[in-house]
């Protein structure tokens, strides 16, 4: 599992590049290393306007939409990268939408892109 992990691992200064890059680096970017079901849970405190998940497998990508969508702000977007190009990942939207009654429809990115806007309170 480690080799396999490590092949998909980028390095953070890679990632941090590609914030500036495109003049996203700035105060409120943080970045935080580690496996989804260690850091994920000690965001608690945070709120997000949009979350884009890059999980790939079904327990990545679950562990990402129960940590993260729950502090998702109405309105807000979650964005997943790998809907239509792994089964594994599609499975684990499918499932979490369907166990948390998410009615609003699932909008096609391209071939493998996928979001769906929360539904704002009433």
């Amino acid at each position: 599992m480690t080799n396999f992990a490590s092949s998909w691992a980028v390095p953070l200064e890679k990632v941090r590049a590609n914030f500036e890059s495109y003049g996203l680096l700035d105060s409120q970017v943080r970045f935080v290393e580690g496996w989804f079901k260690d850091t994920l849970p000690c965001l608690s405190e945070l709120q997000f306007a949009g979350i884009r998940l890059d999980g790939d497998l079904y327990e990545s990508t679950i562990q990402a939409l129960e940590a993260l969508y729950p502090r998702l702000s109405p309105g807000g977007f979650a964005i997943i990268d790998d809907y239509g190009a792994f089964e594994a990942c599609r499975r684990a939207v499918e499932g979490y939408r369907s166990a948390h009654a998410i009615k609003v429809p699932l909008q096609t990115i391209d071939w493998t892109g996928a979001w769906w806007s929360k539904p704002r309170l009433s």
